[in-house]
């Protein structure tokens, strides 16, 4: 049956037809963040500030317990919350959002609209009506963009009942219209559009008396709001009214409220297609039915022109006083933008007046007296800065107004609605439409990839579609092949004048003519030297030399520019095809490329230092070339520490994995040293793939600087990663290797350290015995070195060891020594580990109510620790005592609760174990219940 999700009224998750249950407030917050989402990826940063008005230091560990509930809530469809990029994102199938059900509702209803077909409008907009149970997400708080979305997600409702009247006024229903459109003003009063519609409704129906009564109660209510009262279309209404029988007539004749005799103006461009943009197109005519005036930004490419025009374009008929479309020349390369008297002066000629010459002034009254007498749209296309908009908004008075523009402009006072890439799907439907469809179903992979490597943009999509169509016999894959090369993709994705290249350059142009244009140009390319996916504030400062404060300053400006975007408050990323750019632009300076390399490996090799000191400290590191010159992060608690890891952990890869193909001596030091610094962060969170590539990278690097100590030590992490990765014959063969290079260097330490890795990898495939005598003979090298902090780990996995053999009173003697030493070093990450261990002997000992005192304490510690790892096995061990005590559903919640640990990093081989346990404990459950 799958999945039902409601968005609009309470949120509420039906799986396979029974509602879930999950508890009120952030976790309903969190898949309210999602939905809105609509499958794609939400970061970490806006999932925070949807959740949290303030995020409290906990909110990276809280969200992830809510994500952990929401997993578990999903039930059998619990791989459809995924962890990608640092965000989630939770996939749904068509049917499954009742919001979807309602976009694709209005959608056909506009269609039919067009087609001439008002009842079956009304009926669509009816149903979709009809799926609204209260606000969007009803009882849930709204903070940040999630408040935001939610609050267009009701405007769109409103703007929904507003066209459902309409299309019953037109199917001559007015009664349904007008009962629809009273329970509309008595839900908002202050929305004026709702009471134009209730009067028109009246008028049309007849009732005279009733439609001045609506005016009168109108008044009331919008002076109640801002003491305006009745506004320019309302007081048409009751001039005409007033005017009896004429008025009426002159109204109905005109077929309009606001009508002339002058020829209607269109300057419109021809309306493009669209795909995937069904979505926008309905919230931003919701916005503008309400508002009149909205803001279309985002990145070069994004496609923001083509759907001002198709916006235009369905609105056309509620703007009968003419459709004006200006270009501001602000995306066109080697053209003058345009200003504001020249905009002034071509909207006055397209409604008919002369280009008089006269002063600003004279012709911008006279444009705004043209305009008073008319019902207009005005599109301003490619504008580059607020000033711009914020003059002409005051001519054009109460035309409707759709402005595009690369920049945010935020200080406009209007609506804003941000355009970012297609999703997936999309772009290969975007693709097929240019290839045809016959030629991508022959090679459906090649599409995604061609996709993807356009990086959904519309522009590359169209450029590619048409250079292969413009060729009939490149196949998709000769198109990849064309694009794989990053260094020269940008000049594949050109084609006539469609140019990604030439995109960027206008915007970067246009930011150098502006104060503090160059310096953050100079970051932007700077950026495109370090070859990073996001940039933190601090990293910013470090590159540029600069306090975080002005970094931040020059971050916000790219974001401005629509370069970058902002992924939070002190965090950027960027497009791909513009982080190539970015490159591209770093490439022109290699000195100043490879001085940012240095000083961004300097940054992150001394941070993860830090970092990794507070999980557990290191004293005995060799020296290298990594020195910063201040230290830029610092931390004060482990929780710091392991948020800076989180939000940096894709950088870090995307460092180590630069370092890595570089082969040069700075960076294969720099790899291995980092892959070091990445233990024990990595498995303990158990981002098992991410230390599979970190570590074959530092491999690699130490193997080709011929250190021995380095290749051993990669050679062991490498094997935990594939062990739990399900690789465990490799990962065997890589510990034997390790063994055998340390052993031959007469290396006792790290004898020792493998030995315990190998004793870990032979327990896990039940191979105990084996696994008893590699952590004997580890411990035996342990104490000969005196070496306090290894003992008290050894001792904990020889404990783990014994407990599978059967032999619980020796496994609780090294418990108590491994506490012991762990207390007096300090080691808070591994005494919450032992403590596990000490459950698991009192479990295993049958002294079930001595074992869950320290389960539970474990799993608090844990959890304020961050290792997910051991967070997952606590919770398997808490299901074994709750399955024994006969707390079979309880058991039940706690596997699930490991297994959603398990798949969200990706551990095949803790998920299949867990997956076996609630086998195990099903079969029983029926059992039970069959009695």
């Amino acid at each position: 049956m799958g999945l039902a999700v409601s968005l609009l009224g309470p949120v509420t998750l039906h799986v396979d037809g029974v509602r879930a249950a999950l508890p009120a407030g952030r976790p309903l917050l969190l898949l309210a963040a999602l939905l809105m989402g609509r499958g794609r990826r939400v970061s970490t940063d806006r999932l925070l500030t949807a959740l949290w008005e303030s995020p409290p230091p906990s909110a990276q560990v809280n969200l992830r317990t809510y994500a952990t509930r929401l997993r578990a809530a999903l039930g059998p469809y619990r791989n459809r919350l995924t962890w990608v990029n640092n965000g989630y994102a939770l996939s749904l199938q068509p049917g499954e959002l009742d919001l979807d059900q309602f976009d694709d509702d209005v959608r056909q209803a506009l269609e039919a609209w067009r087609a001439g077909h008002p009842d079956q409008a009304a009926d669509l907009l009816g149903a979709g009506l009809g799926r609204w149970h209260g606000e969007a997400a009803e009882g849930l708080p709204r903070y940040g963009l999630l408040g935001s979305s939610l609050d267009a997600l009701d405007e769109s409702r409103w703007a929904a009942v507003e066209r459902y009247a309409a299309a019953c006024v037109e199917g001559h229903r007015h009664a349904e219209a007008v009962g629809a459109l009273r329970a509309l003003v008595s839900d908002q009063p202050a929305r004026e559009s709702a009471w134009e519609a209730l009067v028109n409704a009246l008028v049309e129906s007849g009732d005279r008396a009733a439609a001045l009564a609506a005016l009168s109660a109108a008044d009331t209510a919008l002076r109640t709001k801002d003491n305006r009262g009745l506004g320019r279309v309302l007081r048409s209404f009751q001039r005409e009214l007033l005017e009896g029988p004429r008025g009426a007539e002159r109204r109905r004749t005109s077929g309009q409220h606001l009508g002339s005799a002058e020829e209607t103006p269109s300057t419109l461009p021809p309306p493009v297609a669209l795909v995937g943009r069904e979505a926008l197109l309905a919230r931003a005519g919701a916005i503008l039915t309400s508002t009149g005036a909205i803001v279309l930004h985002g990145p070069a490419g994004v496609g923001k022109s083509a759907l001002a025009r198709a916006i235009a374009s369905q609105l056309a008929a509620a703007s009968p006083g003419g459709q004006l479309y200006l270009d501001f020349y602000g995306s066109s390369p080697g053209l003058t933008p345009m200003t504001v008297e020249e905009a002034i002066s071509g909207l006055l000629r397209m409604l008919g007046g002369a280009a008089s010459g006269s002063t600003l002034g004279a012709e911008a009254t006279e444009l705004r007296a043209r305009l008073s007498t008319r019902r207009v749209l005005v599109v301003l296309d490619n504008v580059i800065e607020a000033a711009q908009v914020r003059r002409l908004l005051s001519v054009l008075g109460n035309a409707t107004v759709v402005v595009t523009s690369r920049a945010a402009l935020p200080t406009l006072d209007i609506a804003h609605l941000a355009v970012g890439e297609l999703d997936p799907a999309d772009s290969v439907r975007l693709l097929a439409r240019h290839v045809g469809s016959d030629r991508l179903d022959r090679s459906p992979g090649d599409a995604e990839t061609l996709a993807a490597m356009c990086g959904h943009l519309p522009l590359a999509l169209r450029i590619v579609g048409a250079r292969l169509s413009g060729r009939p016999e490149w196949t998709l894959a000769d198109m990849v092949s064309r694009l794989t090369d990053e260094q020269h993709r940008l000049d594949e994705l050109s084609c006539d004048d469609l140019a990604v290249r030439a995109s960027l350059a206008v915007t970067c142009d246009i930011l150098a003519e502006r104060t503090g244009g160059h310096e953050a140009l100079e970051l932007f390319s700077r950026w495109g030297r370090v070859r990073l996916p996001t940039l933190g504030v601090e990293l910013a400062s470090v590159l540029t030399g600069a306090s975080a404060r002005q970094a931040r300053t020059l971050l916000d400006r790219l974001a401005d520019a629509g370069l970058i975007e902002a992924y939070g408050t002190d965090r950027y990323g960027l497009h791909d095809l513009v982080r190539i750019y970015a490159m591209e632009r770093g490439r022109r300076d290699p000195e100043g490329e490879q001085a940012a390399t240095h000083a961004s490996r300097c940054y992150f090799l001394a941070t993860a230092r830090r970092a990794r000191d507070q999980i557990r400290p290191v004293t005995n590191r060799p020296p290298d070339r990594f020195v910063e010159a201040r230290p830029t992060v610092t931390f004060a608690a482990q929780g710091e520490a392991l948020r800076w890891l989180e939000t940096e952990r894709e950088n870090l890869v995307a460092a180590a994995r630069r370092a890595a193909r570089d082969e040069t001596p700075e960076g294969d030091e720099f790899a291995v040293r980092l892959c070091m610094e990445l233990y024990p962060f990595l498995p303990m969170r158990g981002y098992y793939h991410d230390m599979r590539e970190v570590t074959e990278c530092a491999l690699r690097c130490a193997r080709r600087l011929g250190s021995r100590p380095d290749e051993s030590l990669s050679l062991t992490y490498l094997a935990m990663a594939q062990s739990r990765l399900g690789d465990t014959e490799q990962a065997a063969d890589n510990l034997r290797l390790a063994l055998a290079l340390n052993e031959a260097d007469g290396d006792t330490q790290a004898v020792a350290v493998t030995l315990d890795h190998l004793g870990l990898m032979l327990g896990a495939a039940n191979r105990y015995e084996e696994a008893q005598a590699a952590f004997r003979r580890a411990l035996q090298m342990h104490r000969q070195r005196d070496d306090r902090q290894r003992m008290g780990i050894t001792l904990n996995n020889l404990a783990d060891v014994l407990l599978h053999l059967g032999q619980p009173e020796p496994a609780l003697v090294h418990l108590r020594e491994s506490l012991r030493l762990r207390e007096e070093s300090g080691d808070d990450f591994g005494l919450a580990v032992t403590m596990l261990t000490m459950g698991q002997a009192y479990a295993h000992d049958g002294r079930y109510q001595q074992a869950y005192p320290w389960l539970e304490r474990a799993l608090a510690a844990l959890r304020a620790t961050g290792n997910r790892e051991a967070e997952r096995r606590v919770l398997i061990v808490r299901a074994e005592v709750q399955h024994t005590t006969g707390r079979l559903d309880a058991a039940r919640d706690s596997l699930h609760l490991a297994l959603a640990i398990s798949q969200q990093f990706g551990d095949v081989a803790g998920a299949g174990e867990v997956r076996r346990r609630l086998a195990e404990l099903d079969d029983v459950r029926q059992t039970a219940g069959s009695r």
